[in-house]
């Protein structure tokens, strides 16, 4: 499962993973830990993240590491080249509008994604969103937003992550 930022992803996968006896293993949280034991903020660590020259260290990192998960294990894979990393997968892509994500961001209690003001999380989204697109291109030359890669494309801007749980609970398991 991969979704822009603030698509509900994380909630929508801890709801899934009790559901179904999944675990969950979320690129994301390993990004946030490695940024941690670097004492670094989020921000700081997505900016490091962003440049060349780390290309091999994080991202390819993280890749192979996915490429060798077993496909018939109960994981759900919180990650962007989920789909591409393992490729028979069920793949799932969340989507939600910038303006959407950013008031969610604004509105959040999570000390490392604060904004200032709404408008600041908006550009925040918007250019986590753009700099992954191009990164991915670049490295990879995919696209994130293609939704030919998902077996699910679901727009979260009007349901819950219960409601969105329960319409991938019943793609998967058909």
């Amino acid at each position: 499962m991969w979704g822009k930022a603030w698509s509900w992803k994380w909630t929508v996968s801890k709801i899934l993973a009790e559901k179904l006896g999944y675990e969950i293993i979320s690129i994301w949280d390993m990004k946030r830990k490695l940024a941690k034991e670097m004492w670094l903020n989020i921000h700081e660590f997505n900016l490091l993240w962003e440049k060349p020259e780390n290309a091999k260290e994080f991202d390819l990192k993280y890749e192979e590491f996915q490429k060798w998960l077993d496909l018939n294990s109960n994981i759900i894979l919180d990650s962007r080249l989920g789909f591409f990393a393992q490729p028979k997968a069920f793949k799932i892509l969340l989507d939600v509008s910038e303006e959407i994500a950013g008031e969610r961001i604004y509105k959040a209690e999570r000390d490392t994604d604060k904004q200032e003001s709404l408008q600041a999380a908006i550009e925040e989204v918007h250019n986590r969103n753009k700099a992954d697109f191009e990164r991915y291109i670049k490295l990879y030359n995919i696209d994130l937003r293609d939704q030919e890669n998902y077996d699910l494309v679901i727009d979260t801007w009007d349901k819950t992550p219960e409601e969105v749980a329960n319409i991938i609970l019943e793609k998967f398991e058909k």
